[in-house]
């Protein structure tokens, strides 16, 4: 399996992180994290993924939310998802998809995948401290950018 290293310059512009677009795939199983859409990880797929910030990018200004371009907030998403017509775009995912990221994080953990080190660096040593991370962020981000967001399933769950 290759390797890949995020890491952040410490400044407020947006980094490359298409890059991790297989690392993100191995949960997601060619799968929209919002909607379960099928996706391409191929760069040259009309609907290759996009690389998402869960918390929106826009709160990485006065780091409202740390690390917010870590492995822990990233998740592959479609196009339509992302930035279509009723797309994210600058909105805070619900409580139901917050969950879903808790899961995802948890499962990468568990299982021992190379961003375990990662993920426990960057949210938490235990199962709480991680979950009071992620709350912790969705109350900071619901304070700023008041909307939520979810889209219908366009497909079944498939994680």
């Amino acid at each position: 399996m290759t390797s890949f290293q995020l890491y952040t310059d410490g400044s407020d512009r947006r980094l490359q992180i298409t890059s991790c677009r297989e690392a993100l795939n191995g949960y997601q199983k060619g799968r929209c994290f919002y909607s379960f859409k099928r996706i391409s990880i191929d760069s040259g797929s009309p609907d290759c993924a996009d690389v998402d910030h869960f918390f929106p990018h826009v709160l990485k200004t006065d780091r409202v939310i740390p690390n917010i371009d870590g492995v822990w907030n990233l998740v592959l998403s479609s196009q339509g998802c992302n930035r279509g017509e009723g797309g994210k775009f600058a909105k805070v995912p619900s409580l139901k998809l917050l969950a879903r990221l808790h899961k995802r994080n948890e499962y990468l953990i568990t299982s021992h995948h190379p961003l375990r080190e990662t993920l426990l660096r960057q949210t938490g040593k235990n199962e709480a401290a991680r979950r009071d991370y992620l709350q912790g962020c969705y109350t900071r981000a619901r304070a700023i950018l008041i909307h939520t967001w979810e889209p219908p399933a366009d497909d079944d769950p498939s994680f």
